[in-house]
């Protein structure tokens, strides 16, 4: 069974189903190209392999969605800024993966936080492409 159609225009980023064999197939692919599998286990799947790192989308339209993702990879580099209060207790830490969406909710790259920056009440978080499809 084929996922459906989303037309971008009507939908809200955050209505953007994410757990897709799409997102799935990106991240094997994105495990392979990046060598974050390249030693085998004797116990067995680690974390990383099993359980694929969280995927977003930025902006508050599927336009906006669409030109972050085309700046990020034109230049290998990207942040983004949020207000301290959106974070609760959890601040990004450096080295953590996720996966960056379209606005169709499309998984366009693998990137890594290199450096979170707290300024007042602001939240910078700065990463770079590790891999993209």
């Amino acid at each position: 069974m084929s996922e459906p159609e989303v037309d971008p225009s009507a939908v809200e980023i955050s209505e953007v189903e994410f757990d897709h064999e799409e997102l799935r197939v990106f991240w094997d692919l994105a495990r392979f190209h990046a060598k974050l599998n390249a030693a085998p286990t004797y116990f067995g799947p680690t974390t990383l392999e099993s359980v694929p790192p969280p995927a977003w989308a930025y902006g508050d339209s599927a336009e906006e969605s669409d030109a972050f993702v085309a700046r990020v990879l034109a230049d290998e580099r990207g942040a983004t800024s949020a207000a301290l209060a959106d974070y609760g207790d959890d601040l990004p830490e450096s080295g953590v993966l996720s996966i960056l969406c379209d606005g169709t909710g499309k998984p366009r790259a693998l990137v890594e936080v290199t450096d979170v920056t707290q300024s007042g009440d602001e939240v910078v978080e700065a990463f770079k492409v590790v891999y993209q499809a």
